[in-house]
């Protein structure tokens, strides 16, 4: 089997692409595969024209077998007519932080996504139990993707009040919580915040946070906010604070195929293994399943797709399955509490979140909707 990779640039998580298609690799090659994995770059994955030319370049003269394109929907439309008339299939991946413009499932395309909107939600739904009021907390960038709504809107419709909004700005050097932490000290009974931020812009929050003195003080992150790698990356914390909410895997997660994942991945790259390794990983699961059962589709998109109803796969994170009614993976969601130096503990799980993806998919958004592209991290 001949697979493409259509990978982007990050500004944010400058391993991302890289940590992503090692995971892929470091699965292939421990399964044996033989399978031979083909790279292309575009940029951030946000230029339909540059897409387009690399898609082209490996369906036509590398005549991959199978496409993986990390990108934004709005950038995949002309590549996906290419794939549906060669009948060549397209996987489609990134962190999910946005609604999809359309729902109906592509002939020729399977999204493997991180689903953030349905842990953002979960999150929304679960802070919703334990605080009557909070403070929403993201940045201008982060706040334009609808994980955003996802968590605030649920948590509204659940019985929360949103009595505050902090946006701030995106750039580290311009970052500052001073009307935040204003705003706490002077209505003691709003003790939470709803937050979403990544990279150095979520530990430039909890840092600022941490030395602010403000107590009691509960945070409900997004799952970037809750990535443990931030204090490797940026610094050490210490949380004088709880900070929890759902996210699509954690490493503390007890399980053979976890320990199989992290250890694999160690040995392939030196490197520990994080949410982009993990996306990478599921990724290879998904493709040796395609690859180990060629003779029934012979890699027709439309029959891979129809052998994926049926099928459940084994991730470090749990178990993936394909909605038949969209096209998307759909996999379980863990709920997570950070200690004081920043580690994860799990606290809880939901091992099946079609039911939160079906609510997604059905949502009917109205007013003005912002047209941030869905290579949430890249840009």
């Amino acid at each position: 089997m001949k697979i493409g990779a259509l990978l982007p640039r990050s500004t944010f998580h400058l391993l991302l692409q890289h940590d992503f298609l090692a995971g892929t690799e470091a699965y292939l090659q421990y399964r044996q595969t033989g399978a031979e994995l083909i790279s292309g770059q575009i940029k951030y994955g946000t230029d339909a024209n540059v897409v387009m030319q690399e898609a082209e370049r490996l369906l036509l003269e590398q005549q991959v077998d199978i496409l993986l394109v990390y990108a934004d929907q709005d950038s995949l439309k002309q590549i996906a007519d290419l794939a549906k008339a060669l009948n060549k299939l397209i996987i489609l991946v990134h962190n999910g932080a946005k609604y999809m413009h359309e729902w109906e499932p592509h002939p020729a395309v399977l999204s493997h996504t991180l689903n953030n909107t349905v842990h953002c939600r979960l999150t929304g739904e679960y802070a919703a139990t334990k605080a009557a009021s909070a403070a929403v907390c993201t940045s201008f960038y982060d706040g334009g993707y609808s994980h955003c709504h996802a968590m605030t809107q649920t948590y509204a419709d659940k019985g929360g009040s949103v009595a505050y909004n902090f946006i701030s700005q995106y750039k580290v050097s311009e970052f500052n919580s001073a009307p935040l932490q204003e705003f706490l000290k002077n209505n003691a009974d709003v003790q939470t915040l709803l937050a979403l931020f990544n990279g150095d812009l979520a530990h430039c929050f909890l840092q600022q946070l941490q030395h602010a003195g403000i107590s009691p003080l509960r945070i409900f992150g997004s799952p970037m906010l809750l990535d443990e790698t931030i204090p490797l990356t940026h610094g050490p914390l210490q949380l004088p604070f709880q900070l929890c909410g759902y996210v699509p895997w954690t490493p503390v997660i007890d399980s053979e195929a976890n320990t199989l994942f992290k250890t694999q991945f160690r040995q392939h790259t030196g490197r520990e293994a994080g949410i982009a390794a993990l996306h990478g990983w599921d990724t290879g699961i998904i493709l040796e399943h395609i690859l180990r059962t060629a003779d029934t589709h012979r890699f027709k998109a439309r029959d891979i797709l129809e052998m994926m109803k049926e099928v459940t796969l084994d991730s470090p994170g749990g178990s993936l399955q394909m909605d038949a009614a969209t096209h998307h993976m759909i996999g379980p969601s863990w709920l997570i509490q950070m200690n004081e130096q920043f580690e994860p503990q799990i606290i809880g799980s939901i091992d099946n979140t079609l039911h939160t993806w079906q609510e997604i998919v059905s949502t009917k958004l109205q007013g003005v909707s912002s047209g941030w592209i869905n290579t949430y991290l890249c840009a």
